[in-house]
């Protein structure tokens, strides 16, 4: 076969002419022009440069762990401290009627039962209702007393504190949350699904709604104050102060409830500051069975808990002392009363008729002014039309009558309740002071005490006697209240659970961010790592690129010299 692959020197000797025009087009498969990477060379490179990017690594990751820590400085929340208060009265009992309570006599108690919602100690009247009849109305335990001037400043006293925190700023940290009852949680849902399937009594059935809550509430207590300052810089307490500040909110509040509701008053003395040297028998008598009947009354007036507590120091209830002071009344009292009475001693008759004939021109004068209170209460209650009131539609003529409550009508109502019973103690006082100075006017009663003086000597010692023993249980009473007043029992109305709510450790915390900025330091630094391994292999690439292009312009350059030869 004949060679054909003649060079250019030899097709030119031949006298072959090539075409211009022609085009020779050569593939060539060259796998050196591959972007090709070689991971062994990278690995030997990382290899080479660990130490220093060992290093890399580690601060990577040391920063990764930091980061959040600082991070946590700038965006963690306060610390919030919380306590559960649970009332500890007794209210009348819910299902007690108006007409129950109105067919109560003076001398029968009204049934209480532990308190179940947040009603009022003393949250309960009468109102007279739109059809004439009387309804039982309760009010709701006033929560955010809480938060008052009053209840924070008793807290703050006395409390040595790190930084100086404000009233106003302490206000404002405080949350309560009252808690629903049962009942009125199930209403809400029904109302909320009626609501969601768009019912069309769902208005008017959450319009209606009246929700109940239990007698428990939550009172939070969140760090971070306002200083008050241009600057407004925040003040954190340590969260030792921070729980027992809300305990000693609470503990006032509480305090505020006994001494606004509870009879935290002990019974007067009215027993010694009887001075029998300057007034006479029949007086000092007198003096003597009012201080005594004033405090068996006050005992009377307590609750059967309190009736009942018994002392730890003599063993004895206040209801025993009430039968030891009416056991020293009948015998020690109204018996010397009777007989000094009866016989008419006294030291000096016409003293003691001008007296009580002063005596008896005041009754009458405060029993006429009673009668005409009286009166015009009555005329005022008999022509009462403020409980109906008209209301004219704009644009309209037509009015509108609308019966409602008032409390000016309930008030006349108790205030004719007091006129009576005041008149009825002025007549009978009346009585008693007519039957008095007829009793000293009486000769044949005056002439046997003339006879007799003995008797007022006699009856001097009875009267002091009978101030002696009246004043020992006096006092007993009186230790056994103070006492009873320091127990639970009676200074207890709200007990709220220690303050709760510790914030979490500097590390314990931020944990979790510190975790994924380890791992992310690590990412990061083992990433740097192995760019630095290659990194070398693109300088490889544009230097293998630099040999290429020389190479081929020597060889272009050799091919046109042969060319040109």
């Amino acid at each position: 076969m004949e060679d054909t692959g003649l060079d250019n020197n030899e097709r030119r000797d031949n006298g072959l002419i090539i075409d211009r025009d022609a085009q020779i087009q050569v593939l060539v498969s060259n796998p050196d022009d591959e972007d090709t990477i070689d991971l062994g060379r990278v690995f030997h490179t990382m290899k080479l440069r660990w130490r220093v990017y060992a290093w890399m690594l580690v601060l990577c990751m040391v920063v990764g762990m930091c980061a959040p820590l600082a991070l946590y400085q700038f965006t963690r929340e306060p610390l919030k401290v919380s306590s559960v208060v649970t009332l500890k009265y007794e209210v009348p009992d819910p299902d007690l009627t108006a007409e129950q309570l109105l067919a109560l006599g003076p001398d029968d108690e009204i049934p209480m039962v532990p308190v179940e919602d947040l009603t009022a100690p003393n949250g309960i009247t009468l109102e007279k209702a739109a059809d004439a009849e009387y309804a039982i109305k309760r009010e709701e335990l006033d929560l955010t007393q809480i938060t008052s001037s009053y209840v924070l400043q008793s807290a703050l006293e006395g409390m040595v504190l790190s930084e100086p925190v404000q009233i106003g700023a302490l206000r404002r940290n405080i949350g309560i949350e009252r808690i629903l009852s049962e009942e009125s949680r199930r209403q809400q849902e029904v109302a909320a699904s009626m609501v969601q399937d768009k019912n069309s009594g769902a208005y008017q059935l959450v319009q209606d709604l009246q929700l109940g809550y239990e007698n428990t509430f939550v009172v939070t207590l969140a760090n971070g104050f306002s200083s008050g300052d241009e600057d407004k810089k925040k003040i954190e307490l340590t969260d030792a102060e921070l729980r027992q500040l809300l305990d000693r909110i609470l503990t006032a509040y509480n305090n505020y409830l006994v001494t606004t509701y509870a009879d935290t008053k002990l019974p007067d003395d009215e027993i010694s500051v009887i001075d029998t040297d300057d007034t006479d028998i029949l007086e000092s008598l007198d003096q003597l069975r009012t201080a005594t009947q004033n405090l068996y009354d006050y005992c009377d007036a307590k609750s059967s808990a309190v009736k009942a507590y018994r002392s730890w120091q003599t063993g004895r209830s206040l209801t025993d002392w009430m039968e030891t002071l009416e056991t020293v009344r009948e015998i020690n009292v109204e018996y010397l009363y009777s007989y000094v009475y009866t016989n008419s001693i006294v030291k000096d008759k016409n003293t003691m008729i001008t007296s009580y004939q002063y005596q008896l021109r005041d009754a009458q004068s405060q029993l006429d002014v009673v009668n005409e209170n009286i009166a015009t209460t009555q005329s005022i209650l008999d022509t009462y039309k403020n409980d109906e009131i008209f209301v004219s539609m704009e644009e309209s003529d037509a009015t509108k009558s609308t019966k409602t409550t008032t409390d000016y009508y309930n008030a006349l109502i108790l205030q004719q309740s007091d006129n009576y019973a005041e008149a009825m103690a002025l007549e009978a006082k009346i009585v008693d002071l007519q039957d008095k100075i007829d009793s000293l006017g009486n000769a044949s009663s005056w002439a046997a005490f003339e006879a007799e003086r003995s008797n007022i000597d006699e009856a001097n010692k009875e009267l002091k006697a009978a101030i002696d023993t009246s004043l020992a249980v006096y006092n007993s009473i009186r230790a056994h209240m103070e006492e009873l007043m320091e127990q639970p029992l009676y200074t207890t109305y709200a007990a709220h659970s220690a303050a709760l709510g510790k914030s979490d450790s500097f590390l314990k915390a931020s944990m979790k961010t510190m975790i994924i900025g380890l791992l992310a330091g690590a990412v990061i630094g083992c990433g740097l790592w192995f760019l630095s391994g290659l990194a070398p292999e693109f300088s490889h690439k544009r230097e293998d690129e630099k040999k290429k292009a020389s190479s081929d312009r020597d060889a272009a350059n050799q091919g046109k010299e042969a060319a040109e030869r």
